[in-house]
């Protein structure tokens, strides 16, 4: 059998090779996005933490407000 192929076709192999190796690539990438968390939860836990950050920062700002009132007495 020859080995040699046309110049028409010399790249052909190379890109059948690249493109295995492309979808190869493609399917590990869709299976690590599989394992995330819906849109949905990302959203509630983005808004119970901002929720916590401000009862936090409430609590801050009323602590500090009491005692600067007992310091005044």
């Amino acid at each position: 059998m020859n080995d040699e192929v046309c110049k028409s076709h010399s790249g052909l192999v190379q890109m059948v090779t690249d493109v295995k190796d492309d979808t190869g690539k493609q399917w590990t990438e869709i299976d690590h996005i599989k394992g995330r968390p819906p849109v949905w939860c990302t959203a509630v836990i983005a808004l119970l933490t901002g929720l916590l950050g401000s009862i936090l920062t409430y609590a801050a700002l009323i602590t500090k407000l009491t005692q600067t009132v007992q310091a005044a007495k």
